[in-house]
């Protein structure tokens, strides 16, 4: 194929600055026009697809044309379309943020409710306008729609991408569209209408509250396949946080059959408001409903921890110090009885229960009340709690990495208990004899698995309880299954490094920890709510966390809720 030159400079006006865009079939420049003295996009087409095609070349141009009477607020505006040489090339609105598949990249590849819910809006009302223009999209997906400096969306290529790495010709018989946003009477070459672009507003709305599209597969045959013939995944399966209504509504925009779906723009956007009346719950609500859940759950692992140093200390006053007296008191008699050989013997074995029985009660009460773990760290806890296994005559491995430093007490508890609850199940209910205990540490992140060689697939729910421990201190917890029956219980985490918020950064997050909406943020800190937004990004990125109910978790762990416990 021969290669082409992009032009450093069109028609004396426009002078290319660099490149911020390349496809198989376009490549997008920032360039300054010189007349108007403002940035602007330039699009070039590549030379091959229109060379020696008139019809192609006239159609280009004409569709520059319909794109260009489209002047809407949530539409990237179409400035010029014209020819260099062998280049056709389009002259667009320059924006200078993310797109929308970057910006949720960037997030953990998911977004909070309202914002999602923001973005979608926003492209509903772009497409509505479009629609009554009689232009149809045909490729709405992520990189196509971008995020304004001000936080909302324009929509960029309207029927203009002809990118060939997204199955996307406008030739007859040809696919036209992305595969993960094609609609099924695209695959079908049906005639395609306004409900075809829903259909993509409902694969990117799934997209962007579940962090996947409804169908994935390791090819586009695959994924056209799933279109047209699989069910549609419920999103609240991957996200339970989805409110009902909105579930239905991303449903209905991704039903097979076009008559089953809304019939325009504007209906969806009436039934997104339907969906914020009092009957069903705002991101704020689920945001404080997550947020009690998450209170409900550290409260009641502070109170089970609470018990159990309440137990640890009867068992020391009630039994220990009273089998330490006993056993005093029996040495004092083993001595008087020297001269009775057979009462001394039997001297002898109480001494010996009473003592069995006292570093049995010892070993519960480091288990209640670990204070080994908080006075030396958790490797010698750790030694300590398979101590107890050794004696039962099960074997221990330990493969454990001393820290250099100690891990955050609410940490090493965690896997103390996590610990706990693994040997438990392995002992008790899978009868192992062998367990293997390792501890690795490598730059921020942090693993501890142990294994064993049991054979009973019992006490399972054991497990669970150290799950839910991992996870409210951040961390994940999976169990794998030996081939020979064994289990492992793997801890990851990622040490957070001291995060340095400004003191602004510090007030936004408090109140949002408090339950407070971006508004109502806004509002108490005399702020615009654009403000708060690029607030909340910096704070995002900063703590690594992709929503706000994670960041809200975040400073309650570290107490910065100003609001009453």
């Amino acid at each position: 194929m021969e290669t082409y030159a992009v032009p450093p400079a069109l028609k004396n006006r426009y002078r290319l600055l660099e490149q911020i865009g390349q496809g198989g079939m376009a490549a997008v420049y920032r360039a300054h026009d010189e007349t108007l003295q403002r940035e602007v996009a330039i699009k070039f087409l590549a030379p091959h697809l229109l060379a020696g095609d008139d019809e192609a070349s006239t159609r280009f141009l004409r569709e520059a044309r319909t794109i260009a009477r489209l002047a809407h607020p949530h539409i990237v505006t179409l400035y010029d379309a014209d020819r260099e040489g062998a280049w056709h090339y389009l002259v667009l609105e320059y924006i200078a943020g993310q797109d929308l598949a970057a910006a949720a990249a960037a997030r953990g590849g998911k977004l909070a409710l309202d914002e999602a819910l923001s973005f979608v809006r926003d492209t509903l009302s772009g497409l509505a306008y479009a629609h009554a223009a009689g232009v149809i999209h045909r490729d709405i997906k992520p990189q196509n729609l971008l995020l304004t400096a001000v936080g909302s969306i324009k929509i960029a290529d309207f029927g203009l991408a002809l990118a060939q790495n997204d199955l996307r010709l406008t030739r007859a018989g040809a696919l036209v569209g992305t595969p993960l946003y094609l609609a099924p009477e695209v695959v079908l070459e049906k005639p395609v209408d306004a409900r075809t672009d829903l259909y993509a507003v409902g694969v990117v709305l799934y997209e962007l509250l579940t962090g996947q599209p409804p169908f994935k597969a390791s090819s586009a045959s695959g994924v056209l396949s799933q279109i047209l013939h699989a069910p549609i995944p419920a999103p609240r399966d991957s996200n339970p946080y989805i409110p009902a209504e909105i579930e239905r509504i991303i449903l209905t925009l991704l039903a097979k059959n076009p008559d089953e779906r809304f019939p325009s723009a504007e209906a969806v956007l009436e039934a997104l408001r339907g969906s914020d009346t009092p009957g069903a719950p705002s991101s704020d609500e689920t945001l404080t409903q997550e947020l009690l859940l998450y209170s409900a759950r550290e409260d009641s692992a502070a109170a089970v921890e609470k018990e159990r140093r309440r137990l640890a200390k009867r068992l020391e006053s009630e039994i220990i110090e009273p089998l330490n007296l006993m056993l005093a008191q029996a040495g004092m008699y083993e001595q008087s009885l020297a001269t009775n050989p057979q009462a001394r013997m039997a001297a002898s074995v109480m001494a010996s229960l009473a003592r069995q029985a006292l570093q049995q009660a010892r070993d519960l009460s480091a288990n209640l009340h670990p204070t080994i773990l908080e006075s030396l760290g958790l490797e010698p806890a750790l030694e300590a709690l398979a101590g107890t296994l050794r004696a039962r005559g099960i074997q221990t491995l330990f493969l454990l990495e001393r820290q250099r430093e100690r891990l955050p007490a609410a940490v090493e508890l965690a896997l103390f208990r996590a610990a706990q609850d693994a040997l438990e199940r392995a002992v008790t209910y899978a009868r192992a004899a062998q367990i293997t205990l390792r501890l690795e540490h490598s730059g921020e992140h942090f693993s501890f698995s142990i294994s064993d060689n049991g054979v009973v697939a019992g006490g399972l729910e054991l497990l669970e309880n150290a799950r839910q421990r991992i996870q409210q201190i951040g961390g994940r917890s999976e169990t794998r299954w030996h081939e020979d029956g064994g289990l492992e219980l793997l801890i990851t985490l990622r040490l957070e490094a001291p995060v340095q918020l400004t003191p602004r950064e510090i007030e936004v997050l408090q109140l949002l920890a408090d339950g407070l909406s971006n508004k109502a943020i806004a509002r108490k800190l005399s702020l615009s709510p654009r403000t708060v937004n690029f607030h909340l990004d910096n704070i995002y990125a900063k703590l690594g966390v992709n929503s706000r109910t994670e960041a809200a978790i975040y400073a309650l762990r570290r107490g910065w809720s100003k609001r009453p416990r």
